[in-house]
């Protein structure tokens, strides 16, 4: 818990420096690897209300970032891409979690860092097993 915490907060602070809040990088990122998300589909992958999303969205739209486009198939459904401006923030905030994530695992040797990622692994299926409250699971 408290190398998450540690982790946490120095990316905020590295974020904040480049005028950007943990949550807006979660979305920039998020939308960078898929584009044309819906705004329900972002939620669920930020671990977030839709609610909540929402608001952001208004102001990374704001910032000129992110683009709401009508789903062809379904007119009740915004479909999320970054614009230019906003691929160049998420490259910029993907360039700062990668410099966190290289000073955690700097001088780890990669036998470690799988092992360490296998049991991650294993302990976010156990997580997401209790969340749908699967029988056992607790």
């Amino acid at each position: 818990m408290r190398a998450y915490h540690l982790c946490s907060e120095l990316i905020a602070a590295r974020l904040a420096a480049a005028g950007v809040k943990t949550s807006e990088h979660e979305i920039l990122i998020n939308l960078r690897r898929q584009p044309g998300m819906s705004q329900q589909a972002l939620a669920a992958r930020c671990f977030t209300a839709k609610s909540h999303i929402s608001g952001l969205l208004g102001d990374l739209e704001a910032r000129g970032w992110i683009s709401r486009q009508p789903d062809p198939a379904d007119g009740r459904v915004k479909r999320l891409s970054l614009t230019p401006a906003g691929a160049e923030m998420a490259t910029r905030t993907a360039a700062i979690q990668a410099e966190v994530v290289t000073l955690m695992t700097e001088g780890t040797p990669a036998v470690e860092l799988q092992r360490i990622a296998s049991a991650m692994a294993e302990v976010s299926s156990r997580l997401e097993l209790a969340l749908r409250g699967a029988p056992g699971a607790e």
